[in-house]
């Protein structure tokens, strides 16, 4: 039976492991990635909001450890707007109570195609993100105009990860990728050993982007999921379990 190997941080992975599990299928987690919140010494001041603007939320991270902050001024700001990069972070707003819109392509493309930022008028924006990151959403919302703030509210970190244990599994696998990053260093561990075979196995992505990025570090076999969400991924991994006999 194959098996799936998950890159998300500890707590993700083993949240969707149970219920990959709960479906019948085998997976091992992995976290290539962990996420800290950035240290009240550290961090930014909490930008102020404009009447009329956007906020706009760039993860499911950004919402954990941006909204606590932010919350009493989403709600004392008159006419903002909140948006999510995708269905994933919409839905951990939504759990919050802050009803917040998504585009359908679930990346910084699909939000800078969302009318209100493509409108002839721009609206004062903050952009709650993670150090570093993209900085495509920001520049062209400038480009076009807009008053932008960026503000970082937690940073990723990178533990040591050992890709020889895959080498045991003795059985096909499959990787997630939930973002260029992670899979960026996937793609170096595997490729940095004798394990660069397994750049031959099925990976599975959040966006077009991410797919193409795939393609060029020299995976054999993209799936591209919906989006970045649990049910987005289980979409996409059950009609290929169903191919290749495990289904």
């Amino acid at each position: 039976m194959t098996t799936v190997v998950l890159t998300r941080t500890e707590a993700d992975s083993q949240r969707l492991s149970s219920l990959l599990q709960g479906s019948g299928i085998e997976s091992v987690v992995w976290p290539l990635i962990s996420i800290s919140p950035i240290p009240d010494e550290e961090q930014a001041a909490v930008p102020e909001l404009s009447p009329g603007g956007c906020c706009i939320f760039i993860s499911a991270n950004a919402v954990r450890f941006g909204l606590p902050k932010l919350a009493t001024e989403l709600d004392q700001t008159p006419a903002i707007k909140v948006l999510a990069v995708g269905r994933k972070t919409q839905e951990t707003l939504v759990a919050s109570g802050i009803e917040a819109i998504a585009p359908e392509q679930p990346d910084s493309e699909g939000l800078l195609a969302l009318p209100m930022l493509s409108a002839s008028v721009m609206p004062d924006t903050v952009i709650v993100k993670g150090e570093g990151g993209r900085e495509l959403l920001a520049t062209e919302l400038r480009r076009r105009g807009g008053q932008v703030k960026e503000w970082s509210c937690y940073r990723r970190c990178w533990p040591q990860a050992d890709p020889a244990p895959l080498n045991r599994l003795g059985k096909p696998l499959v990787f997630q990728a939930s973002s260029g990053e992670i899979l960026q260093r996937l793609s170096q561990l595997l490729a940095g050993s004798e394990r660069q075979y397994l750049l031959q196995s099925p990976v599975i992505v959040p966006s077009d982007r991410v797919a193409g990025l795939a393609a060029d570090l020299g995976w054999d076999r993209v799936i591209r999921a919906q989006d970045a969400s649990d049910q987005g991924f289980l979409n996409a991994i059950k009609p290929m379990l169903s191919v290749d006999g495990n289904g």
